[in-house]
Parts: structure tokens; C-alpha cells; sequence
């Protein structure tokens, strides 16, 4: 809870206005009892990248259904993407 509460303060002071700490906290708590109970991991914001989406004048919340369709497609992919990945591409 401590690092959700400090990404949500960083992105406040990108935004210069006051969030909801309770809304904001209650969702990660959310996806975070979803994501258990269905086998993933535990997470967080990512700030550096809501940050870099505002930085860029991304307002619109079709960033993030975009980035969650690719990783469906990922996930129901029939073959192993990552396979065909070179492997110094993991190192970097």
C-alpha cells in the first residue's frame, strides 16, 4: 500500500490537482484480489508511464485499452511470440 500511495502522489504533482486516494487505493486493492484469485501477481501503477502518457498529451483512456488488447493478443496467442524475440533484446 505504501508504493501505490506514493505513485499516486507522483502523479498528482504531474497533474497539479487532488486525486482520490481512497477510489485510487480501493482499485489497486481490487485488481490486485482479482489478479490473485486468478493465478497473477500482485501490482501497482506504473507511474513513469501514466506520467509519460500526460507528458505527451494522452488524455484519453484508448492508450490503455490499446495496451490491454495487445496483451490479450499476446496471451491467446496459438505459438510463443517471445520465442521469435532475439534473446539481447531481454538483456537491455
Amino acid at each position: 500500500a505504501l508504493s501505490s500511495s506514493l505513485d499516486v502522489a507522483a502523479i498528482e504533482l504531474e497533474l497539479n490537482k487532488p486525486l482520490n486516494y481512497n477510489k485510487e487505493l480501493t482499485m489497486v486493492g481490487i485488481s490486485n484480489v482479482v489478479s490473485g484469485m486468478t493465478g497473477g501477481y500482485t501490482g501497482s501503477y506504473i507511474f513513469s508511464q501514466s506520467i509519460f502518457s500526460l507528458r505527451s498529451g494522452i488524455r484519453s483512456r484508448v492508450a490503455g485499452f490499446c495496451l490491454a488488447a495487445c496483451q490479450i493478443l499476446v496471451i491467446v496467442t496459438p505459438f510463443p511470440i517471445l520465442s521469435f524475440v532475439p534473446n539481447l533484446f531481454y538483456g537491455s
